[in-house]
């Protein structure tokens, strides 16, 4: 049993489901083929379309988009995941810092490594 959500979590995740059971069924595809697709399984994808979970990650609402031909930012959106809210600026930004930190304890590696002359 799904944990309790507040009202307007769970009338999100039933927006969101009926939007990605429309948009299957538009393109004449079943809940297994998309579910391959992704992948997931056919019944997480089930419980997805109506409801019971979801909105699913970030990730998933992009390959769900992909998958259906659908805008991603409307499918965002939906989620509950407006654009400019500025959480996909906060998790690049994120990304990006931690990748700065790799590439510069790698330098720091390397330059340890050679020898003075």
């Amino acid at each position: 049993m799904p944990a309790r959500r507040p009202a307007s979590q769970a009338q999100r995740a039933v927006a969101f489901g009926e939007r990605i059971r429309s948009l299957r069924r538009v393109k004449k595809l079943k809940q297994r083929e998309v579910a391959e697709l992704l992948p997931m399984s056919a019944g997480h994808l089930s419980r997805i379309e109506t409801g019971d979970y979801g909105p699913p990650s970030d990730e998933v609402i992009e390959r769900l988009a992909e998958v259906l031909d659908a805008d991603r930012l409307e499918l965002m959106r939906i989620a509950g995941r407006e654009a400019g809210s500025g959480a996909f600026e906060r998790r690049v930004l994120s990304e990006l810092a931690a990748i700065r930190s790799g590439v510069e304890r790698i330098e720091a590696s390397v330059a340890g490594r050679r020898k003075p002359r």
